[in-house]
């Protein structure tokens, strides 16, 4: 995971409230705006990409009562960094599946991708497949409270 621990900052884990996707992406991006690492336009192109690409990942298959994840991202001219951004949910979040669009999985955690660098992202995504279909590292991130410890976990796998 050498490639993820420079992805992911302090500063950029996150739990929040929201109970939809359109609220917790507003108050993502909202943040990520202030921060400047993204562009104005960020929040309408995730929203629209999630619309039309849906990135729920249903980990069931993995192990049974996983929770499951999701990795949103959009275009490269709405970043204006590269970074990972993690999101704890406090109430799970209908997202569509990425492997078969038509079904809703209820979503616990958020992995969204920044990246304003016109190369491929597939490393970011294997390495994000990679640790979520561990069944020790979703359970482990279960157990974490705050964002400080979810950050060290993630930086020290």
């Amino acid at each position: 995971m050498a490639v993820m621990e420079k992805l992911y900052q302090k500063d950029l884990i996150f739990s929040s409230n929201a109970t939809t996707q359109q609220e917790v992406f507003t108050e993502i991006s909202s943040m990520l705006l202030e921060k400047g690492i993204v562009k104005e336009s960020f929040k309408d192109a995730i929203i629209e990409r999630e619309s039309n690409y849906p990135t729920g990942l249903d980990l069931s298959p993995v192990a049974e009562g996983l929770p499951n994840v999701a990795i949103p991202h959009t275009d490269t001219e709405h970043c204006d960094a590269k970074a990972v951004v993690f999101i704890k949910l406090t109430n799970p979040i209908p997202f569509n599946n990425m492997i078969a669009p038509d079904n809703e999985l209820n979503v616990n955690y958020l992995f969204m991708i920044i990246n304003n660098e016109k190369t491929n992202q597939t490393n970011v995504l294997s390495e994000l497949m990679a640790f979520m279909t561990d069944v020790d590292n979703i359970k482990t991130l279960e157990t974490l409270e705050t964002n400080e410890d979810i950050y060290n976990f993630l930086t020290n796998k």
